[in-house]
């Protein structure tokens, strides 16, 4: 077994390029920065190169500086830019579904209702559909019940992942205005979703504590759960699909309920403190490499009633 540590990017010990793309997701969101930045610190480049040049001199087509990521990178520093990054955030369409995603998702679990689906719950573990199809396929019912098995399945499958994007992006704003100490990412970033305290953490959302988990502890999971976070962490990193495998900092949202309203949500959230990330050591048995100890942080927000 071999031993990795992951190392962890710091914004507050500097910007890298590859950094800065990740949290404005596009140069004109990065110049939209410079501009902001350049009230509070006059920024060379911008006020005499560009603000004050003639059209199209020193710019590119889009009229932004051409090395607007060496800008952003050359100017940094860690607390004005937090500062301008939030800013940023509130003005985006992502900032603005994220604020009205409680009243949506209300909305969506009415219509379920509405529709009379039964229960909401997965009709088909995610990404089995195929073998969902395949298995109605066998049966000996005629062709239009098998039909009406697969269209009831479709429509509850898609419903809930619409419910489950609109409560996850009600919960990822709930937790950019409880922490100041919060950086986002202003498009969507693979592996990034937030910097915390200058380290980047992907967001990731799960259904429990993982089957593993439960068969372990059977009737006192959900106790040991709450006992335990760091222990949950341990096994989602664990028992994580190796197609979606990620040693990196995580902020684990981890279901122990699964009817939970947003009020108990938003409660959760609020005594919920992302200061003091947990200290993660696991085993993965990868395919090819055989196990590997890797040693990670992250946060995990328990959700139960």
């Amino acid at each position: 077994m071999i031993n990795v540590k992951v190392q962890k990017d710091d914004l507050k010990i500097g910007l890298s390029e590859s950094l800065a793309k990740k949290i404005f997701g596009n140069s004109q969101n990065a110049f939209r920065y410079l501009c902001r930045l350049d009230q509070i610190k006059k920024i060379k480049e911008i006020t005499s190169r560009v603000l004050k040049s003639g059209p199209n001199k020193g710019k590119n087509v889009y009229g932004m500086p051409r090395d607007v990521w060496k800008l952003v990178v050359g100017n940094w520093n860690y607390e004005s830019g937090k500062k301008i990054v939030r800013e940023l955030f509130r003005e985006s369409l992502k900032y603005k579904r994220g604020m009205e995603a409680e009243k949506e998702w209300l909305a969506l679990v009415k219509e379920w209702e509405i529709e009379k689906l039964g229960e909401i719950k997965w009709p088909i573990s995610q990404g089995k559909f195929d073998e969902f199809v395949q298995s109605v396929n066998s049966g000996s019912t005629e062709g239009s019940t098998k039909d009406l098995k697969v269209r009831e399945a479709a429509v509850k499958y898609r419903r809930i992942k619409e419910i489950n994007t609109v409560r996850n992006d009600f919960i990822e704003t709930l937790i950019f205005e409880k922490n100041e100490n919060l950086i986002p990412t202003l498009n969507h970033s693979r592996n990034v979703d937030f910097f915390i305290d200058g380290v980047s953490f992907d967001q990731k959302v799960a259904k429990s504590p993982t089957k593993e988990f439960k068969d372990k502890y059977k009737e006192n999971w959900r106790q040991q759960a709450l006992d335990n976070p760091a222990l949950v962490a341990e096994y989602l990193y664990t028992y994580q699909d190796e197609g979606r495998f990620g040693e990196g900092p995580r902020l684990y949202i981890v279901y122990l309920d699964e009817k939970m309203t947003p009020d108990q949500i938003r409660d959760i959230i609020n005594k919920t403190d992302l200061k003091n990330p947990l200290q993660i050591s696991f085993t993965y048995r990868h395919k090819n490499q055989g196990e590997i100890n890797y040693r990670t942080s992250c946060f995990v927000i328990l959700l139960h009633s």
